[in-house]
């Protein structure tokens, strides 16, 4: 069965902290090399330049100081997500970019 978007991003919300086999998969999705994007700021950083060119990244923390948020931009389009973590954030809001843009679906087998 081919996994969609759908399926990284509901595996994102369930994730609290690295996860080596949502880093497979997301190196798989994207098409990049496997690397710490769960465990890394630099990591999701890098997905966000490689993956989605021309969009900008926001990091910060909400109204309450508890949770970091990542906010993605372009065009006109703003996709803003909120984790356990940073690199987590970022990792929410590419592949609620990714799902909404027309890009392709993932591989399948990821």
């Amino acid at each position: 069965m081919e996994l969609c978007w759908h399926d990284l991003e509901r595996r994102l919300l369930a994730a609290t902290g690295a996860d080596a086999a949502l880093d497979r998969a997301l190196a798989e999705a994207f098409a990049r090399p496997v690397a710490e994007f769960t465990g890394s700021v630099e990591a999701a950083r890098d997905l966000v330049a490689a993956a989605l060119p021309g969009w900008s990244l926001h990091l910060g923390f909400g109204v309450t100081g508890m949770f970091p948020y990542a906010a993605l931009t372009n065009n006109g389009v703003r996709i803003t997500s909120d984790a356990p973590t940073v690199p987590l954030a970022i990792l929410r809001s590419v592949v609620a970019a990714a799902a909404a843009a027309p890009m392709p679906s993932p591989q399948p087998g990821i």
